[in-house]
Formats: structure tokens, C-alpha cells, sequence
């Protein structure tokens, strides 16, 4: 039996790609049929111990200038280079058939010559470049070429994607496999009616009675400043509501404070920070809604998380999210505060209406755990397959 080795390396700050990372291992994890290799850091190590089924290997990848100029050299020419690899490490690779990897990284199946899978999760490089600095976009585009023309299978989470994965990088399409990640299991198994969960949960973050949440890091492309200026306008109407906001103080958090203290929102705008995976359902169950005023997304994992939970949801008319939603949320213009703060305001006020969509929602992700195991293991045995017949 071959073994897959499934590459782990991220950490909770990656935001929805270690969410997707976890996803991944959580559903294989529960298959028999496979051996699997789990790569994990000394950094996630706590994160991964409910893997049982799984062989797991701690790697220290080292960050040495030396080796990322020679790699990068070796991505360029678009040809393999096993160099900067110590004994330790080519041990725990050797005996790896297939890699699985649930991110952009040529580590270490790209310089070792074996074959993967990769997931690529978005190419919002080629619709806002003003998002990323010189360097980020030549990494990006030296990544997807390179792993891309190298991989057995892209796997992505949209059919959206799927056609700029076609267009931008001219794979064909019979390369790319569709699918759609359920969130990890803990949405689904916290006891989020437990009244005094739900408490313990509120006193702990103190949280207000009536908010609406959007859980994402502050990059630029998650257009937090729209969401702000939609919310006063929320305020305008109903002034006893709260916002409520996750993620690390980075990339744009300090514009999307001076417009908070700007528009006089402080007292309304709650920002938590980083949030402990295991109490975010509960933050969800209690909210008004999720909102996700997103200008770009392949998919959007709180979404599902949402969903899964009973939470209502509102969300930007951009890229793949009408595809995954369809009509279990309300839609807005990400561009436009006003319609965004319309939308806030009909589910702040319609209580059937958040109903309406809670079930609506379900019915839509209640599907998908069984569907994303049903497609990893496909596209992994095809990949199988794909390796034996190569075999003289």
C-alpha cells in the first residue's frame, strides 16, 4: 500500500487556508483505505493530535537565505533541484509515494522530483495587483506556474476558480478537480444551545446581546472600511447593535481602526483579536448574522461555518461566493455601504426572514462532508493510478 503524505505546515494565522489544511486532514483521517503521512511543524504540533490514523512527522523546515536563492532558481528554470535537504529530513520524505498539499509550497515534493497534489486556493493577483507588493505577485505567479505544470492534479473550491486556473495558467481542464471543503468538525459537534456555554462564551469576550459578526484577517481584500462605513449607517436606524471582528493586527487592521475612531464607532465596534477556534461557533450561534463584504473570495469557509451552525448570512456578489451560497443568504454589493447596510438592517429586523435562510443554508452544507471525502479520494487514487502505470 503506497503511502500520501499530506503537508500540514500552517499555522492559525494563514486564516482560511489552515481552516482548509484542517478540513482536509480531519476527512482523511477518517479513511481506512489509505496510508497517510502527516507533516506537521513544532509550532502546530498541539493542532493535529486528533489525527490518530495518521503517521505523524514533525519537520523543522529550515529558512536559510542560501536555500531560498537556490530554490527560487530552481522554480525559475522550472527544474527540480534536491539540494539543501539534511538526513533527517530525506528520511522522513523517502518513503512518501504521493504528496498532498493543501497550499502553495513547492516544500518539499517540488525539489525532491515527487509527485503531488496541491490546492490552489484563489488567483486575486491577476483582479486587484494593487493588494500585493512587487514581490508577493512574482512569488505568486513563480508558484502556480511551476507547481501547477509540475502537479498531477490542482485541486480548487469553486468552479469559478477553476476557469482562472484554466485562462491564467492554461491548464487543461481535465487536470482540476472541483472541491468544496466542509467546515472542520468542531462546528458541527460543539453543544452550542448549552446555556452555560453560551455564557461563559459572552463573559469571556464580553460580548454584547445584539451583533453582527465577520471573522477574517485584515487584508485589504476583505474591505473592512466598507463594512465600517455600511455599519454607521446601520447605527443611523438601530443604535443598540454591535459589530464584531477576529483576526491578528496586521496587514490593514490600523486604516481599519482610524476609521472606526473616525466615524465615532468605538463604543460599537468590537474587535476580539484572535479567537480560539473551539469558542468561535459559539460566537457565531449568538450572533444576528454573518457578514462577508469580501471583494474577493474563491470561497468563503465562514460561510459553511455559518451554515453548519445556524447563523444567517450576507455576503458580496463577487467571484465564486453566489455560486456557493445560491439563495440561502442575501446578497449586496461589496462596493456600495448602502446596500450593505440595507441588508444588515433586513436581517437585524426579520426574524422570519433569518429563519428562512438558517434552514436554507443547512440544507446546503449538510451535503458536503460526505461530497469532499468522495472527491479527495477520487482525485488520490487517480493519482495512484496515474503512478503505477508509469511503472516499466
Amino acid at each position: 500500500m503506497k503511502k500520501i503524505g499530506i503537508l500540514a505546515l500552517v499555522t492559525p494565522e494563514a486564516g482560511g487556508i489552515y481552516q482548509y489544511t484542517q478540513s482536509i486532514v480531519k476527512t482523511l483521517n477518517e479513511d481506512s483505505h489509505h496510508r497517510f503521512v502527516l507533516f506537521i511543524s513544532d509550532k502546530n504540533r498541539e493542532d493535529f493530535l486528533y489525527a490518530k490514523n495518521m503517521d505523524i512527522r514533525v519537520i523543522k523546515k529550515r529558512n536559510k537565505v542560501y536555500l531560498r536563492l537556490l530554490r527560487g532558481m530552481s522554480l525559475l528554470l522550472q527544474t527540480p533541484i534536491n539540494i539543501g535537504f539534511d538526513k533527517e529530513e530525506l528520511k522522513k520524505f523517502s518513503d512518501v509515494d504521493l504528496f498532498l498539499s493543501p497550499y502553495i509550497s513547492p516544500y518539499p515534493h517540488y525539489f525532491l522530483d515527487k509527485p503531488f497534489i496541491f490546492t490552489l486556493h484563489d488567483m486575486q493577483e491577476n483582479y486587484y495587483p494593487q493588494f500585493f507588493t512587487l514581490k508577493e505577485r512574482f512569488v505568486r505567479w513563480l508558484l502556480n506556474r511551476s507547481l501547477s505544470k509540475k502537479a498531477l492534479f490542482i485541486l480548487c473550491e469553486s468552479h469559478y476558480v477553476k476557469k482562472d486556473i484554466e485562462k491564467f495558467l492554461k491548464v487543461p481542464s481535465n487536470k482540476i478537480i472541483v472541491a468544496q471543503a466542509p467546515p472542520p468538525v468542531e462546528f458541527s459537534t460543539a453543544d452550542l444551545h448549552s446555556y452555560e456555554k453560551q455564557k461563559e462564551i459572552k463573559l469571556k469576550y464580553n460580548l454584547p446581546d445584539k451583533y453582527f459578526i465577520y471573522p477574517a484577517q485584515f487584508w485589504y481584500h476583505k474591505n473592512h472600511i466598507k463594512l465600517i462605513e455600511a455599519f454607521k449607517l446601520v447605527l443611523d436606524t438601530y443604535n443598540d447593535v454591535y459589530l464584531v471582528l477576529t483576526g491578528y493586527p496586521k496587514n490593514n487592521y490600523y486604516n481599519v481602526v482610524k476609521k472606526i475612531k473616525e466615524l465615532n464607532l468605538e463604543k460599537n465596534v468590537i474587535i476580539l483579536g484572535y479567537v480560539d477556534y473551539k469558542d468561535l461557533a459559539f460566537i457565531y450561534k449568538m450572533a444576528i448574522a454573518l457578514v462577508i463584504p469580501s471583494l474577493f473570495e474563491s470561497v468563503s469557509i465562514p460561510i459553511y461555518e455559518a451554515f453548519i451552525i445556524g447563523t444567517p448570512v450576507c455576503f458580496s456578489n463577487v467571484c465564486a461566493l453566489p455560486e456557493q451560497v445560491g439563495d440561502a443568504g442575501l446578497v449586496f454589493d461589496p462596493t456600495n455601504p448602502k446596500d450593505i447596510a440595507e441588508k444588515m438592517k433586513l436581517l437585524f429586523q426579520d426574524k422570519q426572514l433569518r429563519e428562512k435562510l438558517i434552514k436554507m443554508g443547512y440544507k446546503r452544507v449538510n451535503a458536503l462532508p460526505n461530497n469532499f471525502k468522495r472527491t479527495l479520494i477520487y482525485v488520490i487514487e487517480k493519482a495512484l493510478n496515474s503512478l503505477e502505470k508509469d511503472i516499466p
